[in-house]
């Protein structure tokens, strides 16, 4: 029996059957449409008569309301003469030009292993060549395949592909792994390693070439909002360690429990408990102006040896030179402290609550204040809060102005922000949700209108996200936007570097306040191994560094472009502005 080409020059077909049992799957014939066929792979099948191809394939259909289908259906397609060439006669050349067309999910594998039996050296070279446009399921075939008939050379690949500049600093015991890194010198860097359960901070010095301090401390605060662990401020280094659980179903609730303040020969100056000290908001009552989705107030401010740390609704003042507590200011307003403040040249002390501004002067009386009844993202040093739905209010005069977008229907509709403004000499950065920014003067009127925005870091689905996609240097500001694209733009708008990515922007930071380090995700289906792409890029956006690295766990870079990072329990270096030939 002939197939419906060879009869009526049919190319497609297909039919349903109503479901009867949802325990049992209707089996279709297959003779009446391809007759009496030969079946090499899954789902195909070839004609006896005029040897043409079929996929044969049965899926469940019906309403997409309902939990089980109504009917199965049977669908057949003839193959076109260039998928058939493929299936007809396998070859590695013929599989990379069919690489876009469609085929059975396992027709790639199946193929794979009729061609590791026939070409295995032109299946190394595709390999070798790691082409990114390849199905995955074909990378991932490939790359078990060549580990497992050329576990050596895969071992020599790994390595090759690891940055040929760098250089090895200490290594740990075997049982060892790094956890993060941090300098607090030109030369000098912290780092915490890990054991099992036990946790120790370290430091190194990169002239020396030797650990200089080493102590336990407890784990680290790993599971909760993303937050740095191990940072330096102010000369100081500090961590958060420990752990409280905030929600037994939402983990972004979970907060450190210690904070530790440590001077830079590694001795513990101040360990504060955490516990009950937090607090978190909820808000779905006060999104007609803010979209605060959860506040922690476990971030604080160290000015000239002293330590601002929240408390309730009040502010604990530690001087780190005695490690004790000094006094204790209590907000008006059952306010609360952001953990930021700001002296000024007078000498006064600014604190930002959450929602708004305290002054305080040197002798503790209360110069300023200004409360708004919602919460806003951000604070700027004109007193002018921004809140979420586009609105900013002044604190020194109280007046509000609302940024909308008025559409060609006559429509004006408030504008969300999509991530806290940024400020930059003689003007704010106002990035929105879908449609676009705007860089403001000091007065914000309008500077520029730009087609693009950040990453979603404040809207409903950005629910505990911490990430900072904007940072500004002597004289641009970088814009970034996860899988789409990052930007740098001068002070008047003008855009002075463009690169679409595919990936996920990790870390945007600058380490001399000129260049820009960023670190997106990497995955590249070739290895099974946790990688970063680090990107170096001058002050005029000149790509001058391009890294494929482990990580992103211990890396760092200094002051002076030295980046330090982690793989095993090994720590290396690389100088980001040696020349040489990027990978």
């Amino acid at each position: 029996m002939s197939c419906l080409f060879c009869q009526e020059g049919s190319s497609q077909f297909s039919r349903l059957e109503p479901v009867r049992d949802e325990r049992l799957t209707y089996q279709f014939p297959t003779d009446d449409i391809v007759g009496n066929s030969l079946n090499r792979f899954k789902e195909i099948y070839e004609c006896k008569d005029c040897h043409s191809f079929w996929w044969i394939k049965t899926r469940g259909t019906g309403d997409p309301r309902s939990t089980y289908p109504e009917f199965y259906e049977q669908t057949a397609e003839r193959i076109d003469d260039q998928r058939s060439e493929l299936i007809r006669n396998p070859t590695v050349s013929r599989l990379v030009a069919a690489k876009e067309n469609l085929f059975p999910y396992s027709f790639f594998e199946e193929v794979l292993e009729i061609l590791s039996k026939t070409e295995t050296e032109k299946l190394k070279v595709l390999f070798l060549n790691r082409d990114p446009n390849l199905p995955s399921s074909v990378k991932r075939w490939l790359r078990q395949w060549f580990q497992k008939e050329f576990l050596l050379e895969f071992q020599g690949i790994q390595k090759k592909w690891f940055p040929q500049s760098s250089r090895l600093l200490f290594q740990l015991e075997e049982n060892e792994s790094f956890f993060a890194s941090e300098f607090i010198g030109r030369d000098q860097f912290v780092c915490i390693a890990y054991s099992e359960e036990n946790y120790f901070l370290q430091s190194f010095d990169l002239n020396q070439k030797q650990m200089l301090w080493k102590e336990k401390i407890q784990k680290p605060f790993v599971d909760g909002i993303e937050i740095p662990v191990l940072f330096y401020q102010a000369g100081y280094l500090c961590s958060y360690q420990g752990f409280q659980k905030g929600s037994e179903y939402y983990s972004k609730l979970n907060r450190p429990d210690t904070l530790c303040i440590y001077d830079l020969s590694g001795k513990l100056i101040l360990s504060i408990k955490l516990a009950f000290h937090c607090y978190e908001i909820l808000s779905t009552e006060e999104r007609d102006v803010s979209e605060n989705r959860i506040v922690h107030n476990f971030n604080f401010t160290i000015l000239s040896d002293t330590l601002y740390l929240p408390f309730q609704s009040q502010i604990h003042v530690y001087d780190l030179n005695s490690g004790k507590l000094k006094k204790t200011i209590t907000l008006p307003k059952f306010e609360i402290f952001s953990g930021r403040a700001f002296e000024t040249e007078s000498g006064n002390l600014l604190f930002h609550t959450l929602k708004g501004i305290l002054g305080i002067s040197p002798t503790g009386e209360e110069v300023f204040q200004y409360f708004s009844p919602y919460h806003p993202v951000f604070i700027d040093s004109q007193f002018q809060l921004y809140f979420y739905y586009a609105i900013v209010e002044s604190a020194n005069t109280g007046k509000k102005k609302l940024f909308e977008q008025t559409h060609s229907s006559g429509i004006s509709l408030v504008r969300e922000l999509a991530s806290p403004p940024v400020e930059f000499p003689g003007g704010i950065y106002l990035p929105f949700a879908l449609d676009g920014s705007l860089l403001l003067d000091s007065e914000l009127n309008t500077i520029k209108d730009l087609p693009f925005s950040t990453t979603d870091t404040l809207g409903p689905h950005s629910f505990g996200n911490a990430k900072s996609p904007v940072i500004v240097t002597e004289d641009r500001i970088i814009i970034t936007a996860d899988h789409s694209g990052i930007r740098m733009i001068d002070f008047l708008g003008n855009v002075v570097f463009e690169k679409p990515i595919q990936s996920e922007v990790i870390s945007l930071f600058t380490f001399d306040g000129k260049h820009t380090i960023l670190i997106l995700s990497f995955f590249d289906e070739y290895s099974e191994e946790d990688q970063i792409e680090l990107i170096l890029l001058s002050p005029n956006g000149k790509e001058l560094k391009q890294k494929i690295l482990p990580g992103p766990k211990g890396l760092s870079v200094s002051f002076d472009g030295i980046c330090i990072f982690a793989k095993n329990n090994q720590m290396f270096s690389i100088d980001l502005f040696e020349t040489e030939e990027s990978k």
